[in-house]
């Protein structure tokens, strides 16, 4: 027998070529408490899917999920979580822009909190129906393996790590045709100097005395959209560009505009929607160059200073921008006379009138809004992002 079947959409992993977005049977199962005890199936006729995205955007990427994919439905979303039920797990989840990595929901099981419950999830996560599909065969290709990440949050006495190990072994002895990576890659040796290969990555995720267990669909470079684009410092994740992009209201006759453009991040994914043009301005012109090699011919780089463009009035529809706030861009005490000034350049080049849209990024949003305001603009906190430790805040800014 030869290993599960793949769907016909195709997404690149780093360093094997293209990998399919995955996919095994026809449907998700997902799986209720009951009584306390172990795991009772409840048949979909949908498949259920977890898609993480960066906490603070889950709404923009359900509103996304829900836009793309005919026949969806939101089921729940938590912190850095989205599930969505969807008809089929197919090509039109490929094009899903806002979220980190797509994942199938596999079902819940009951998570003790002691060392000694390990042996029970461990038992019960391996006894889940819809492993079955993914692990029933043998790989396609010799040395594939399989890996469990787990999180936990809550009050257990044992460590995410012990989780992932206690699990995958159950899953090892269940499905013994499949290696099992797990302490390979968690100890950091890397699978692929020992000529294997992770072809099936699950996740659980444990909050409290549930456990959440889901498969893993997208490659790693997901997110980053392929292993080749570049990127400058303080660069933002395609992901978050994108959200930015649909918080801006896009439109296909849109003249827009990032007047801070970095490796073009923010450009490439407003230039993936319709739009008239899409023009970045980066003062340097070393990061001008990776900017340029990230875009194609539907957008412009312009090196230039945001403060000073070189731009007609009333000639930009949108602005969509990350303003530049921490110290690996700039000074702290450079940042309020920057935004100053900036701001004004912004309401020069913006077309008159209440059509003209401004989206910005901070963590400084006071000094932002003193500085959009003192140009004629009043702002609206739209949603707060949890990113790499900080908290930026997402500004929609109007004429006033």
């Amino acid at each position: 027998m030869t290993g599960p079947r793949r769907p016909a959409v195709r997404l690149r992993r780093p360093g094997a070529g293209d990998a399919s977005l995955s996919r095994r049977s026809g449907g998700g199962t997902a799986y209720a408490e009951k009584n306390g005890g172990g795991p009772s199936p409840l048949p979909l006729a949908t498949a259920v899917i977890l898609a993480t995205v960066t906490p603070g955007l889950e709404a923009v990427c359900a509103s996304e999920v829900l836009s793309r994919v005919p026949g969806s439905t939101l089921s729940a979303t938590a912190r850095g979580k989205v599930w969505v039920s969807v008809p089929e797990v197919g090509p039109a989840l490929a094009t899903v822009r806002t979220a980190d990595n797509l994942l199938l929901h596999l079902g819940e099981v009951r998570a003790g909190l002691t060392r000694w419950d390990l042996q029970a999830i461990g038992r019960d996560v391996a006894a889940l129906p819809g492993l079955e599909p993914i692990l029933g065969s043998r790989p396609d290709v010799g040395g594939s393996g399989f890996v469990v990440n787990a999180s936990r949050r809550g009050r257990q006495t044992w460590s995410r790590f012990e989780a992932g190990t206690a699990i995958a072994d159950a899953i090892e002895a269940r499905f013994p045709a499949w290696p099992n990576l797990t302490g390979i890659v968690a100890g950091g040796q890397g699978a692929g100097g020992r000529g294997v290969r992770v072809a099936v990555e699950l996740r659980v995720d444990v909050d409290d005395e549930r456990a959440t267990v889901s498969w893993r669909l997208t490659p790693p470079s997901f997110r980053f959209r392929g292993p080749d684009r570049g990127f400058a410092r303080a660069a933002l994740l395609p992901t978050v560009a994108h959200a930015l992009a649909l918080l801006s209201d896009p439109r296909p006759d849109d003249r827009v505009l990032d007047p801070f453009a970095g490796s073009a991040t923010i450009v490439a994914e407003r230039a993936a929607l319709p739009a008239a043009s899409v023009t970045g301005i980066e003062i340097d012109r070393n990061v001008a160059v990776v900017a340029r090699a990230n875009l194609g011919p539907s957008a412009t780089i312009v090196v230039a200073d945001a403060r000073a463009m070189p731009l007609d009035a009333g000639s930009v529809d949108a602005i969509v921008t990350n303003l530049p706030f921490g110290r690996q861009v700039l000074d702290s005490d450079e940042i309020p006379d920057l935004y100053r000034t900036a701001a004004r350049e912004m309401a020069r080049v913006l077309v008159p009138g209440p059509g003209a849209r401004v989206i910005a990024m901070t963590t400084r949003v006071p000094e932002a809004i003193v500085a959009m305001e003192a140009a004629g603009f009043a702002g609206e906190v739209v949603a707060t992002l949890g990113l790499n430790g900080q908290r930026p805040s997402v500004v929609r800014y109007f004429r006033t």
